[in-house]
């Protein structure tokens, strides 16, 4: 069953928004981060009672604290609008200052007053987008699963694959979960807004010709809909970095315009219906009911909803049809198509954002253009687990270093040219005999664009990936030393068939990077560790896959796992090298997990002399001949046994 067929078959189920998971009140000092974190803690440990406990009362807390946040921003928005000016000329934009001050002081005092809000707040920040991205659910559907709860697990993970419908992974355990003989009606996304189930079944009515039924699902549907995109606006009004021009007026603009961005995307948020993407929703309202208004006999409303509709577009053929037809009609008169007052609002506001929007990013000089690209990227990556919660020291959890077309043409450079044991001796499962382990240097790689069967802009998206890493594990880090690349390594490690699913052995055993961990916990930077090395990075680019998640422990056996980070694509874990990071990675159950492992040094002795190459080479366009002084009689390269990527 694809994953396209599995979401569109449960489209029409019920979708009960009162069904949401529910959470006991019980400690409800604890945030909703710390409430993941035990959940995480449950997960690893196999404590799957706990598990299911600890990840619905951090969904509940979550959903509290984002609809509080929501509301104070909303209801002082409104506040600040409506109130009376100090004074009653408007000089050099001093009205727009004062009520930008009003809303303010009444969002400071909305958000003091409830303690759920400053308990929660750090979520807002660095991990809402656990709670966003529905991240939760990848773990709960296993936990219900194991508690023999398995319309909860099917429907955790249908929740989950609404978010993130191309999940192969996801899918396939929705696939399993069906042959259960559970009954699909009683699956539902635990995350679907009031919107979704009243279109759902004003769409049904429709289809049985209830047109009472059709007028009041639909009308509150739209009213649900308006609402809810209010909320996912108000959402995107939290802190930014102002980053690289934190003047006055410039950085109003930038955060405005990074807001005015994220706020353009709720329209296409909001037009999923359980995954099936409807570019058309809102205006699919009126279309339904202009038609039903018709059918009941109410002339006026079916043409003010023909007027509303064609608000959105213009030009629909069908609807200028009905437009026609109503205009016949002898009880008709010309004023009943006036577009309803919301389609008037809601289509002034987005006519006049996108030619901001235009403005921005056609009209700006090259400058500005150039600065405000550089902090979108900014705001593209955001630290998705701090030190805090990975429970340990120089140690972070950042998203957005890769995007999703170079995760895909990297893992597809490994699959073409990896080679079995590289690092290892050839040693085909050296970390366990449950995996196969491939991989790929830098220095392969530079051979493989010199001989032409790699392409040299892959040669140049793998350094540039890399090279960003080495930036933003500076920055975070206020290292002021130089930090080199030692060394880079292009890794998939992949289940074997006949391996079990149940598995209790690592992927990677625990370790540090530059010591040697002996029994008594003492670190001895001798031989065969890698003492040089300072920092390391660990760069994932797929998720499609099944355990491989990456421990930090504060043991050598494991038994105080600190934190864990599930990989997924352009997700950086960074940590410095010595023994107060102990790390491995879980057993990989099924699939391949690929990543770039990326070791830094201080010391420029150990500093990897194949990346300035490759960048000559890049510099050169490949006119350049082999440096003498590169050894390349240990490199296992056979070019007439290698392949062609595909491009």
């Amino acid at each position: 069953m694809s994953v396209t067929t599995c979401i569109i078959t449960l489209l029409f189920l019920n979708v009960y928004t009162l069904a949401h998971v529910q959470t006991n009140e019980a400690n409800v000092t604890e945030t909703s981060v710390q409430l993941y974190e035990k959940g995480v803690e449950a997960y690893l440990e196999n404590r799957w009672a706990d598990c299911v406990v600890y990840f619905e009362k951090a969904l509940g807390k979550y959903r509290k604290y984002r609809k509080k946040v929501q509301s104070c921003r909303l209801k002082c928005k409104n506040e600040a609008e409506f109130s009376e000016p100090l004074y009653p000329v408007d000089n050099d934009n001093l009205l727009f200052f004062e009520r930008a001050i009003r809303q303010t002081l009444c969002i400071m005092e909305c958000e003091n007053d409830d303690p759920e809000i400053l308990e929660n707040y750090i979520v807002n920040m660095e991990t809402g987008n656990l709670f966003e991205e529905q991240r939760p659910y990848e773990y709960l559907h296993i936990c219900y699963f194991q508690t023999n709860d398995i319309i909860k697990a099917a429907s955790s993970a249908f929740t989950y694959l609404v978010a993130h419908p191309d999940n192969k992974v996801m899918a396939s355990n929705l696939k399993h979960y069906f042959d259960h003989n559970i009954d699909k009606k009683d699956i539902v996304n635990y995350e679907a807004k009031d919107y979704v189930y009243l279109y759902v079944h004003g769409a049904e009515s429709y289809e049985h010709k209830d047109w009472q039924s059709v007028i009041f699902n639909m009308e509150e549907s739209l009213t649900e809909y308006i609402q809810a995109e209010e909320e996912c606006r108000a959402q995107c009004e939290g802190p930014f970095d102002h980053g690289w021009y934190p003047d006055f007026i410039p950085s109003i603009s930038n955060h405005f315009t990074v807001c005015l961005k994220c706020k353009q995307k709720c329209r296409k948020t909001l037009g999923s219906l359980n995954g099936e993407i409807h570019d058309d929703l809102l205006p699919s309202h009126y279309h339904y009911l202009q038609y039903a208004y018709y059918k009941t006999g109410n002339l006026k409303a079916a043409c003010q909803a023909v007027a509303s509709y064609l608000r959105f577009y213009p030009d629909d053929e069908t609807m200028l049809d009905n437009l026609r037809y109503y205009s016949k009609q002898p009880k008709v008169q010309e004023d009943y198509f006036h577009p309803r007052e919301e389609a008037v609002r809601y289509m002034q506001r987005q006519i006049y954002e996108n030619k901001i929007l235009k403005f921005v990013n056609k009209e700006f000089n090259t400058t500005l253009k150039s600065k405000l690209k550089s902090e979108e990227l900014e705001k593209k990556l955001y630290v998705t687990m701090n030190e805090k919660e990975l429970k340990g020291s120089k140690r972070i959890v950042m998203d957005g270093l890769a995007t999703t077309k170079e995760c895909q043409t990297l893992t597809e450079i490994a699959k073409y040219f990896a080679i079995i044991g590289d690092g290892y001796d050839g040693r085909r499962s050296p970390h366990t005999k449950m995996e196969k382990f491939e991989g790929i240097t830098l220095s392969r790689t530079l051979f493989l664009t010199y001989f032409k069967l790699l392409r040299p802009k892959y040669l140049d998206m793998f350094l540039r990936v890399t090279e960003n890493t080495r930036k933003y594990i500076k920055k975070y880090f206020k290292i002021k030393k130089k930090l080199y690349f030692s060394f880079t390594h292009l890794v998939c490690r992949t289940a074997l068939p006949d391996s079990p699913k149940i598995r209790t052995d690592l992927s990677h055993k625990i370790h540090a990077d530059n010591c040697n961990i002996l029994k008594n916990q003492t670190c001895v930077k001798a031989f065969p560790a890698f003492t040089w090395r300072d920092y390391s990075a660990i760069l994932y680019l797929n998720d499609d896959f099944e355990g491989g998640e990456f421990i930090f422990s504060s043991d050598l056996n494991g038994l105080n796992i600190q934190s864990s980070v599930k990989p997924r694509c352009g997700r950086l874990v960074a940590f410095s090298s010595g023994p107060e990071n102990l790390h491995g990675v879980k057993a990989v159950k099924t699939g391949s997990r690929c990543a770039i492992g990326i070791w830094f040094s201080h010391d420029p002795k150990y500093a990897d002399k194949d990346r300035n190459v490759a960048l000559r080479v890049l510099e050169n366009n490949l006119d350049f001949h082999l440096d003498p002084s590169i050894d390349i009689t240990g490199f296992n390269f056979d070019v007439k046994n290698d392949k062609k990527l595909k491009t």
